[in-house]
């Protein structure tokens, strides 16, 4: 049962830091097209500007997402384990 919720833990966290960088991938998408749309368009139609942002934005972050989001798992479980043997170390110390 420990395994199992291990495991849920895990693929929790991991939707979790995919759903992080999804986000703020297309709030940078929309926020930049937008921008860069009021900088060098005369007329914009910001609707139009933001949609296409937003599904910029979700497309490019969409494809590092998955992959960050297996680095950050792993980085993490590592600095677990770093704090773990730590605890062992001082326990057998004494």
């Amino acid at each position: 049962m420990s395994i199992l919720f291990a495991l849920f833990r895990w693929i929790a966290l991991w939707l979790y830091y995919v759903s992080v960088v999804v986000f703020c991938g297309t709030a940078f998408g929309v926020l930049s097209h937008l921008l860069f749309a009021r900088l060098f368009l005369d007329a914009p139609d910001y609707f139009y500007i933001a949609a296409f942002g937003f599904l910029n934005g979700l497309k490019l972050s969409g494809i590092w997402a998955g992959g960050l989001g297996i680095v950050l798992c792993v980085m993490r479980a590592y600095r677990i384990r770093q704090a773990n043997e730590a605890t062992e170390t001082e326990t057998s110390e004494q």
